[in-house]
């Protein structure tokens, strides 16, 4: 009994559940002309970038401004009438001492080589995402076909297991339980459904545009990177943290010279009646009220803080780099196995469960419960590979090389 099941069936529904898993694919060490010009195109029109991009400019406007003197010259006329008329023009400048503006300028030069570094970062950030994202709605397509492949199965496999029941060559509880897998499949593939949606959902909020035929990726996975040849301390995050450790540093240094009053300088000429006036003014304020030396220490704290930010940018780089490094080696040597053994394990033991259903050495119970597992391995499969890429793409956010990876100019 039991030979209401075509032998190739099951096959051709596991073989096609492979091929939407191996639907993930690059060419190694080179991203794909169509995806390179996509995520090109994201870095163009990003938020997140241009809003580093905008405090970038800001940074290199007010670095220009660091370096000039703080005070305009300024003119006065003065004019009084008594017994004798009186009128003066004067000009005054306060002078600042010239290592006042040199200092503000090393430490603004400092936030913006700071802030490029961040931006690099970002960048990266962002491009990762999207990949990620791509990687995400590809793979939960590839969920959904399987899901629907899995729902029109379990449905014909309920509607034939009815009719044997009527016709009682089966129990009451094969038929039900084929018809409780049938539900099952309806579900799980409305919940791919929706995983599907949202996937696509969060890409096009990074992306910009709506949902469309996204490059794929295949199987080939790339070799693993040699961490060892990574410099961290090259890495951007970590740089930009040791700009920012640099300006605060140097911050100290302009607390330091603010301390030190500004001449005020001045030149005055008039005449009172038929004499002429001509004066000269010079006026050093007196630092009672206010020292600057709570600037001072403030500056040192900051400098304290922006080390200790230093080293905790260090260490978490250095961690993230070996962390994904060695999940995607554990992810890509599972991905190996699999292509290797799994998928083929998979396809063998379709072809003797359906020779043991038409042999009718195993029952619909026992075929429901092997069926669901060879479908829960294609799935798993899928799964797999999209964290294999995901992981891929973090290891090279990680290494500081996921734009030269996708050829994105900077």
């Amino acid at each position: 009994m039991f030979r209401f099941i075509a032998k190739g069936w099951l096959c051709a529904v596991l073989v096609m559940g492979s091929a939407n898993a191996a639907a993930l694919a690059k060419p190694e060490g080179q991203a794909p002309a169509a995806l390179a010009a996509i995520v090109a195109s994201v870095v163009r029109e990003n938020p997140s970038i241009a809003a580093a991009e905008a405090r970038l400019k800001a940074a290199e406007a007010r670095a220009v401004g660091a370096g000039l003197w703080r005070n305009n010259p300024e003119i006065e006329y003065d004019s009084e009438t008594a017994e004798v008329r009186t009128e003066t023009v004067g000009v005054s400048q306060t002078v600042e001492w010239f290592s006042k503006p040199a200092a503000r300028g090393r430490a603004a030069d400092s936030r913006t080589e700071s802030l490029a570094r961040e931006l690099v970062n970002v960048r990266q950030r962002v491009i990762t995402g999207v990949l990620s994202g791509f990687v995400l709605v590809d793979q939960g397509r590839a969920k959904v076909e399987l899901a629907s492949d899995r729902t029109q199965s379990m449905s014909r496999f309920a509607d034939l297991s009815e009719r044997l029941f009527r016709e009682g060559d089966i129990s009451p509880s094969a038929a039900q339980a084929a018809r409780v897998a049938a539900t099952q499949a309806v579900m799980r593939e409305q919940v791919a459904q929706i995983d599907l949606s949202n996937a696509e959902q969060e890409l096009a909020q990074l992306t910009g545009v709506a949902p469309i035929a996204w490059p794929s990726f295949d199987t080939s996975l790339p070799e693993p990177m040699n961490i060892d040849d990574v410099d961290v301390e090259q890495l951007p995050s970590v740089l930009a943290a040791r700009f920012r450790r640099e300006a605060a540093d140097r911050d100290i240094k302009v607390a330091q010279w603010d301390r030190v009053p500004d001449p005020s300088v001045g030149v005055r000429y008039g005449d009172e009646g038929n004499s002429d006036l001509f004066g000269i003014s010079i006026s050093i304020p007196i630092p009672v009220l206010n020292s600057g030396r709570s600037e001072v220490a403030a500056a040192r704290a900051d400098a304290v803080s922006a080390a200790v930010d230093l080293q905790a940018a260090q260490r978490s780089a250095s961690i993230f780099l070996r962390e994904t490094a060695r999940r995607y080696e554990a992810l890509r040597s599972s991905q190996v196995l699999w292509l290797k053994s799994g998928e083929n394990a998979v396809t063998q033991q379709a072809d003797v469960l359906q020779r043991r259903l038409d042999g009718g050495d195993i029952g619909v119970v026992e075929y429901l419960v092997q069926l669901q597992q060879l479908y829960d391995a294609q799935e798993s499969s899928i799964e797999l590979q999209g964290q294999a890429w995901v992981a891929w793409f973090q290891l090279l956010q990680a290494a500081g090389v996921v734009e030269e990876w996708i050829g994105v100019e900077r």
